[in-house]
């Protein structure tokens, strides 16, 4: 006697991860340290839209690199400013010194 347990249940294959949405997370996250953030943040974009259209997984990985690339951007920007405010405050330092020094 052979119990019948109806059709078997539907298993679904497990989404293929995309790659391009690993390189943005790694180049985001080395890039909190280095301009190639910049490179995460279009990475991940570029990762969104191939996830979109082939269904891939992947999409909190290139998010993640989105919001990183964002934030090294700024930092960087900051850096920059921070550098050129330095900068500035030191070249006027030297003009008055030299002013002082030759008049």
């Amino acid at each position: 006697m052979t119990q019948d347990y109806g059709p078997g249940a539907q298993v679904t294959m497990p989404r293929e991860m995309n790659g391009v949405a690993i390189a943005a997370f790694v180049l985001a996250i080395v890039g909190l340290c280095s301009p190639l953030g910049i490179l995460g943040l279009i990475l991940g974009y570029v990762a969104k839209s191939q996830i979109k259209a082939r269904n891939n997984s992947g999409s909190g990985l290139a998010t993640t690199a989105i919001v990183l690339g964002w934030i090294s951007i700024i930092a960087f920007a900051a850096f920059i400013i921070a550098l050129i405010a330095g900068g500035w405050d030191a070249w006027m330092d030297r003009m008055d010194d030299y002013k002082n020094e030759y008049n």
